[in-house]
């Protein structure tokens, strides 16, 4: 009875160790996943506004916690930020009627107060053709 209390005790204390470190390893792998959706949608965001003639946008807030993406002619697509990041204020990139941007700019995700105050995730917009990339920051 004793051993089968003391794995009992070790196959919970792992149990416990384990939760914290694959919660963690989840939250990381949405918010890359978030990440890599907002520079596949820029990229459709180019394309779009390309073959409709049009200026395309992109603009975040946080009080609507989403990342939206659209033209002249309307949304294209709505991204709901990762519970885990936040972005503080708001921005709003443009891409002319030939896909290109006029001004570089980038965006930073950060995270609570609470948590990892240095950390934060930043994709940046290089200007032209605005090739975005991101980047997690320590």
């Amino acid at each position: 009875m004793i051993e089968i209390v003391a794995v009992m005790f070790l196959l919970t204390a792992l149990a416990l160790v384990a939760v914290p470190v694959g919660r963690g390893a989840l939250t990381h792998r949405q918010e890359r996943e978030f990440m890599e959706r907002i520079v596949e949608e820029w990229e459709m965001l180019k394309m779009k506004a390309r073959s409709e003639n049009a200026y395309g946008y992109i603009s975040v807030t946080d009080s609507e916690r989403q990342v939206r993406f659209s033209t002249m002619n309307g949304t294209i697509q709505v991204l709901k930020l990762p519970p885990s990041l936040i972005f503080e204020g708001s921005a709003t990139l443009t891409v002319n009627e030939k896909g290109k941007m006029t001004k570089a700019g980038s965006l930073t995700f950060k995270y609570p107060e609470d948590e990892k105050k240095n950390e934060r995730w930043r994709i940046s917009f290089q200007l032209g053709w605005g090739r975005a990339t991101f980047v997690k920051i320590n």
